[in-house]
C-alpha cells in the first residue's frame, strides 16, 4: 500500500477489520521473536484467540482443529519447512486462511516468491510496529500489503492511472473473457494457481494460460506488479 493513500484505505476498513477478525495464528520457531508478535498481535484488540505454532506441521494441526482463521503470520524459514515450500505447503491446504509473511528476508525476489504462492502480506522483521499493524489490518480487511520499498523497485511510486486508462473499476474494463475474469479475481484473493484451477475446474495449465492474459492486459509480469497495477486503475 502506498503511504499517501494508507491512512485513508485503513480508516474505511478499520470498523469491518474489528468485526470479522476473531482469530489469528502466529507461525514461527524462535521463541523470542514469535512472543513479540503474539504480543504485538494481542495489543492490536482485534482477535479473541491467538493460537501460536513452531512448525509447519504444528500450524496445519492447528488449522486442522480449526480451520476458521482469520490471519496466518508465517515465517518462511522453518525447522521443517523452507521459503516457498513453508508457504504453498499452507495456502494450497487452507486457502481460505489469509496469510502475512513475517520474515527478516527482504529481498525483492523472496517479496516477489511470495506473492506468487499466495501470500496477501509481507512485512519484514526489521519493521517499525505501526507497520506490521498497518499491514494486518489491510489483510484481515481483505486487502493485500506491499512494501513500499518493493513497490518503488518495480516501478509504482504513486498510485496514479496509466494514461488512457483512468476510470476503470471492474476487472471486464480490461477486455478479459468471463473465466480470465474469474481467474482475476481469485488472484486478486491470493488464491494459488492449484487452487485456482480446483475453484473453478480447470486444469493449472489453463489458469497459467490466462494469468498470462491477465498479466498482458494489465502490462506487468508477475503477481505482485499485477496488485499494485489494479490498485493504480482503481480494480481493488
Amino acid at each position: 500500500m502506498f503511504p499517501s493513500t494508507m491512512a485513508a484505505t485503513l480508516h474505511e476498513v478499520a470498523n469491518t477489520v474489528t468485526h470479522t477478525a476473531r482469530r489469528a495464528l502466529v507461525v514461527d520457531d524462535h521463541p523470542i521473536v514469535a512472543d513479540a508478535m503474539v504480543r504485538a498481535v494481542a495489543a492490536m484488540r482485534l482477535f479473541d484467540e491467538i493460537d501460536r505454532a513452531g512448525s509447519l506441521a504444528d500450524a496445519c494441526r492447528a488449522l486442522d482443529r480449526n480451520p476458521v482463521c482469520n490471519l496466518a503470520v508465517l515465517d518462511l524459514h522453518l525447522a521443517d519447512a523452507e521459503g516457498r515450500e513453508t508457504l504453498t505447503g499452507l495456502r494450497e491446504r487452507f486457502p481460505d486462511v489469509p496469510v502475512m509473511i513475517f520474515s527478516g528476508d527482504d529481498t525483492l525476489e523472496s517479496i516477489t516468491m511470495a506473492f506468487e504462492c499466495g501470500a496477501r502480506g509481507y512485512v519484514t522483521k526489521s519493521s517499525p510496529i505501526d507497520v506490521v499493524s498497518t499491514a494486518i489490518r489491510l489483510v484481515v480487511a481483505g486487502g493485500s500489503y506491499i512494501p513500499p520499498e518493493a513497490a518503488q523497485m518495480l516501478g509504482f511510486t504513486a498510485p496514479q492511472p496509466v494514461t488512457g486508462m483512468a476510470g476503470m473499476s471492474a476487472p471486464q474494463e480490461l477486455h478479459l473473457s468471463g473465466r480470465q475474469q474469474q481467474v482475476f479475481r481469485l488472484l486478486m484473493q491470493g488464491m494459488p494457481n492449484k487452487v485456482i484451477g480446483a475453484r473453478l475446474s480447470m486444469a493449472e495449465g489453463t489458469v497459467k494460460a490466462h494469468l498470462n492474459t491477465v498479466y498482458r492486459m494489465l502490462g506487468v509480469r508477475t503477481r505482485v506488479e499485477a496488485i499494485l497495477r489494479a490498485r493504480q486503475l482503481g480494480l481493488l
